[in-house]
């Protein structure tokens, strides 16, 4: 029979299992500090399996230095209980060759008892309990660690079950991490090749592909809302005589430069595109219809007054722009021509001219501001 004390110990740890709120650790070493309590242990561990080895994965009394060491499974009475799944008695280690009498001596056990811990049917640790005297425990010590046993087995499973269950959580919370930087590494990928298919490499400009994909939004914009937007065509007279004069590598730099004056001659928020080798596309909001065309055509056309810097070289460089306004029912293809034919027609007709819808803009309108 159990006396009074020993069933209070009893129903404590059964009441501390639930308080444990599924924290193995926790869960553990109460077990471990109550059985130096129950029994006339010196120390107390709960050594989990490990493959082949079992691990101190509590421990209590005179057995807390040595928490998480590992003794081999074969050769040690631990191992020996978890295989033959019963409860074994070791009165003194140093006679008993079922036992590790380095690693007993090391703990300071003299005398043991092993009682395995079940999950099921499966022996997943044990509860062990160390004297430093030989013949330290009692029938009834075992007889207690017995009926723990019991109870213990099946919360310590449980508590492994949920332990697992959450390493499981964190392991797939950290695949979802990783899957994350993923769709986002490979959404910077696919924002990168978007930005290598729509750009030009050369000025970082929008290329015709990308150009094109933004003016159908501006024409729906601009007939929904009835706004206005002009289109101009423009090119660097006499860039292939400089290519020709001072290298491909003095022409592009050139190109850098021409697409920065457009962009200091236009708003942020429209289009510059480059379509050809010097030939470039800007889509322009407008105030005004006719007047707001032409001012920004003259914009563009101040850009290259001043020469251009390259490489110690000043070269003077000029343009020649077409242009046309957007009205309701004409197509991107009906803006592009009419703005490069427009173009053309002020390029014959000397350098830094202005051609609207086919029609020569008087020279000496083009420096009035």
């Amino acid at each position: 029979m159990f006396g009074n004390r020993h069933l209070k110990v009893i129903m404590e740890i059964q009441q501390q299992m639930l308080l444990s709120n599924f924290d193995l650790k926790l869960f553990m070493q109460t077990i471990c500090d109550r059985m130096c309590l129950l029994t006339d242990a010196d120390g107390s561990t709960i050594e989990m399996l490990a493959g082949d080895e079992m691990v101190y994965a509590a421990v209590s009394g005179t057995l807390q230095p040595h928490l998480g060491i590992r003794i081999n499974k074969s050769g040690s009475l631990s191992g020996l209980c978890v295989t033959e799944k019963e409860i074994l008695y070791s009165p003194d280690t140093q006679q008993d060759d079922r036992v590790n009498k380095e690693a007993t001596m090391k703990v300071g056990a003299r005398s043991m008892v092993c009682v395995p811990l079940f999950e099921s049917s499966n022996a997943v640790g044990v509860l062990k309990v160390i004297s430093d005297r030989p013949d330290a425990f009692s029938s009834r010590d075992i007889e207690t660690l017995q009926l723990l046993s019991l109870a213990l087995g099946s919360e310590l499973g449980k508590q492994i079950n949920y332990d697992d269950k959450i390493r499981i959580l964190n392991d797939y919370e950290q695949l979802l991490v990783q899957l994350r930087a993923e769709i986002e590494r490979r959404e910077k990928l696919e924002s990168e090749l978007i930005q290598l298919t729509e750009r030009d490499i050369l000025t970082g400009l929008l290329n015709r592909r990308g150009f094109s994909d933004r003016i159908q939004g501006w024409m729906n914009r601009a007939s929904r809302e009835e706004d206005l937007f002009g289109v101009f065509y423009l090119d660097l007279n006499k860039f292939k005589q400089c290519n020709d004069t001072y290298g491909h590598e003095v022409g592009d730099l050139v190109l850098v430069e021409f697409a920065n004056r457009i962009k200091n001659a236009v708003c942020e928020s429209d289009l510059i595109a480059r379509v050809g080798g010097d030939e470039f596309v800007v889509a322009a909001w407008l105030q005004n219809d006719y007047d707001g065309l032409v001012q920004v055509a003259k914009r563009l056309i101040e850009q290259l007054e001043l020469p251009m810097r390259i490489k110690e070289l000043q070269l003077p460089m000029s343009t020649s722009v077409g242009c046309t306004l957007w009205t309701d029912g004409k197509t991107e293809l009906d803006l592009i021509r009419a703005a490069d034919q427009s173009m053309y027609l002020a390029k014959s007709n000397g350098t830094n001219r202005i051609a609207v819808n086919g029609e020569l803009l008087e020279e000496g309108n083009v420096k009035a501001i």
